[in-house]
């Protein structure tokens, strides 16, 4: 199934940046939200090793017309936010909280005031926390809460809400959940959980997409993936071999129900090697079916460089502290394995800066999946920095990485990919998970040592002056009912 109105029309290019509820907010515990999943880890838990939480933020929940109004100043003309689930619905299911649809109501009517398209994300990580006793996204019946949360949403706002995404990372979410464990409820190595909540988010999405469309809400509705394309070291004795599972294990899962309506054809032949069962309805076929995305928004940073596994156990890390020489790196015995390459330039958190693939990711992706509308929901460069006395950032390593990257975006798009617009993570300073808020992604500088004032970066102006130089810059493929 695909968006209500199939005739395409062309529109200008979407340029905008983008935050997230609970990294942004702030108001924890205001207005009569609940208490989410990651309120309750980062008061409670010993694992959030830097010992921040996102109770005030940048405070954008009593702030977001000052940001809202910078970002309109600098030339963005689409605004990318995520709701939160325990602000509409404390308890994750039941009585729906009124101050919350207000919020969301305003902010919505304050973009559009500024001429800013709102796209809006359902799920991004911050689960309420009744519900994350209840299993989380091992409990099955939560497609179905997802679902009715979602119906409520498309009913509150959908009136001038075009673009809408179900679900942000799906995989990247299971895999700091179960494989990592640094994001609550912080299982280790458990690959049984993390295929499991994998096609529950999936199958969740799905039925949020159905229903988006059962209720003929204009606009189209996608899924968030972060699709770093897989690539071969050269001396990779079974390279097709390990392409399969590697690809499998970060991208198919989500790629195949969100533009095939489907699960991969490899699953069982995958999770058979795994020792995996997962557990499914054989009517979630017909779910699948009827979910597929008008749209996929890709979360862009870096690739997945792999090799054969040469017999070790299953291991897995990240480089929460910024501190440098520790890098990313998985071992997912018995499919693959990652290799640190040295001619590659990597941050300070061991993540590879290589702008390039951006261009090859979006290609194989136009390549195998009938070439699908693509937004660029999320890409950027985060790093520590130092602001004058000012508050004033110049943040030239972060305008050269990222033009870099939308460089080759652009050049995709003119290679036929239909990409529709481009967000760069972040609108503003933010909390960064858990890397608290000494890692910065944003266009402007929040002080949080003080009284959280906002300072534009160099960044923001430079944005604004590369969105100018592109005004002309055209999207088909869009369908008509995107048009307010």
């Amino acid at each position: 199934m695909t968006a209500n109105n199939t005739d395409l029309i062309t529109l200008p290019f979407l340029w905008g940046s983008a935050t997230a509820a609970y990294q942004c907010e702030g108001a924890w515990d205001t207005d009569g939200k609940g208490l989410g999943e990651w309120d309750f880890f980062n008061h409670k838990s010993l694992k959030n090793i830097n010992h921040v939480d996102g109770d005030i933020a940048c405070d954008f929940y009593h702030r977001y017309k000052e940001d809202l109004d910078l970002l309109a100043k600098g030339g963005q003309n689409t605004f990318r936010f995520s709701i939160s689930w325990a602000r509409i619905m404390p308890n994750g299911t039941g009585k729906v909280n009124k101050k919350g649809i207000n919020f969301y109501n305003n902010l919505i009517n304050y973009c559009i005031k500024l001429g800013i398209e709102p796209n809006v994300t359902l799920f991004h990580y911050d689960l309420p926390f009744a519900l994350a006793r209840r299993g989380g996204w091992l409990n099955s019946d939560i497609t179905d809460w997802f679902c009715a949360y979602a119906k409520i949403c498309f009913k509150a706002f959908g009136d001038r809400v075009r673009i809408w995404t179900t679900i942000n990372e799906p995989h990247f979410y299971s895999y700091c959940s179960n494989i990592i464990g640094n994001y609550p409820p912080n299982r280790t190595l458990d690959f049984q959980s993390y295929f499991q909540w994998q096609y529950n988010l999936m199958l969740a999405s799905a039925k949020a997409i159905e229903a988006f469309h059962e209720l003929n809400m204009p606009g189209i509705i996608g899924v968030v993936h972060d699709g770093g394309s897989v690539e071969v070291a050269p001396e990779t004795k079974h390279p097709d071999e390990v392409f399969k599972g590697a690809d499998f294990f970060g991208n198919r899962m989500i790629l195949c129900p969100a533009l095939e309506g489907k699960l991969p054809p490899e699953t069982n032949e995958m999770l058979a090697k795994m020792n995996i069962l997962l557990y499914k309805s054989p009517e979630d076929n017909e779910i699948f079916k009827h979910g597929i995305a008008d749209f996929l928004g890709l979360n862009l940073y870096c690739r997945e460089y792999v090799t054969d596994w040469h017999g070790e156990q299953s291991h897995a890390s990240v480089n929460n502290k910024g501190n440098g020489p520790k890098v990313e790196s998985k071992c997912i015995a018995p499919l693959f394995e990652t290799l640190y390459d040295k001619s590659v330039p990597h941050n300070q958190w061991g993540r590879e800066l290589l702008p390039r693939v951006m261009y090859t990711s979006i290609m194989e992706i136009a390549k195998r999946y009938n070439n699908p509308l693509i937004f660029v929901t999320e890409n950027g460069y985060g790093c520590f920095e130092t602001p004058d006395k000012t508050g004033f950032v110049a943040d030239d390593e972060r305008i050269k990485v990222v033009k870099d990257f939308i460089d080759e975006m652009l050049r995709a798009k003119k290679a036929g990919a239909k990409v529709a617009g481009y967000y760069m993570w972040s609108a503003m300073d933010l909390y960064s998970w858990i890397n608290g808020y000494k890692k910065r992604y944003g266009f402007i500088h929040i002080n949080f040592d003080g009284n959280l004032k906002r300072t534009p970066k160099k960044s923001l102006t430079w944005y604004r002056q590369f969105i100018k130089s592109h005004e002309n810059l055209k999207t088909d493929g869009i369908p008509a009912s995107v048009l307010r």
